[in-house]
């Protein structure tokens, strides 16, 4: 329960916050026009902050005084490239909804937003959705290679009601991030956990400004037992910032054991002679499909 005089951020709008103090409904709030004149605010306040405010300041809005410390941030590579965009913060949880037909499995994605909730100090929750499409052939292989990578795993089903209840275990107390491509049955996923919730996932797609100068915005949702739920449309593009091509390895935790062991001290485990990350390929210590998604995404980052 937050204090008094403090609240999460749930939503946000060009100039108004919304903030969850604990009442039946968010309070609106504006930001202090100073609040960033110092350098340890990186960015504007952003969704899942933990802040401190002042609710009696204005009729209409409380303020937003500061910005508690963050203690995760799930963020992105701008359209511009340059600059670091935060999508949500202090959430606990990146949960990966992935199907396993109509659309078919793809682990570049998953692997993706691993490395993404590994950089931002969240951890990594896979569901294997419309697993009454697929036979176990299929689906057990994939949940054994993440599950060898110490990854959680579930299987479910909208549709048949399968692992519902694990699932909503594993959201309960906790702030969880909520991503998948198009089509992978987010939406019936959510439906099916809390079918009295009156949202639909996708609906906080909006865009601010003009041209390409877009933001996607993300909102969070209390969950009926405690913990949030947070929808972020668009996270499907998400570019991991602070993520180089040089930094990337550490983040395919099986490359980790032969970092260091190549012949050269940046390689890129792809061309060069003696290099131990395409050994451990070679040995099957490494999976083609892992290795294709660090390859996929290392062409894809700033050298």
């Amino acid at each position: 329960m937050p204090l008094p005089d403090s609240g999460v951020v749930i939503k946000r709008t060009r100039s108004f916050y919304y903030v969850d103090v604990g009442e039946a409904s968010p309070r609106l709030c504006r930001i202090r026009g100073n609040l960033f004149e110092s350098s340890k605010y990186d960015q504007r306040v952003a969704v899942g902050d933990h802040v401190r405010i002042d609710l009696n300041a204005s009729e209409d809005a409380g303020w937003i005084l500061e910005i508690l410390p963050r203690h995760t941030k799930l963020s992105r590579r701008s359209r511009e490239g340059e600059t670091e965009q935060i999508l949500v913060t202090n959430a606990e949880v990146l949960m990966i909804v992935a199907a396993l037909r109509r659309p078919e499995f793809r682990s570049g994605m998953v692997d993706r937003m691993i490395v993404a909730a590994l950089r931002g100090g969240l951890r990594p929750l896979l569901v294997l959705n419309k697993c009454d499409l697929a036979s176990e052939e299929i689906w057990a292989p994939i949940r054994e290679v993440y599950e060898s990578l110490g990854y959680e795993v579930l299987r479910t089903s909208a549709t048949q009601a399968i692992g519902l209840q694990e699932l909503r275990d594993r959201l309960q107390g906790k702030t969880t991030v909520l991503s998948g491509h198009s089509g992978v049955g987010k939406s019936s996923l959510i439906k099916a956990l809390y079918p009295d919730w009156s949202i639909r996932v996708g609906d906080v797609n909006r865009k601010v400004g003009k041209g390409r100068h877009t933001t996607v915005l993300a909102e969070m949702f209390a969950l009926p037992e405690s913990g949030y739920l947070v929808d972020t449309p668009g996270i499907r593009e998400l570019e991991p910032f602070g993520v180089t091509r040089e930094t990337l390895g550490q983040y395919f935790v099986e490359f980790t054991p032969f970092e260091g062991q190549c012949r050269f001290a940046r390689c890129s485990h792809q061309h060069e002679p003696d290099c131990a990350v395409k050994e451990a390929l070679g040995s099957g210590a490494i999976l083609q499909r892992r290795y294709e998604s660090f390859v996929a995404l290392w062409e894809s980052l700033e050298a």
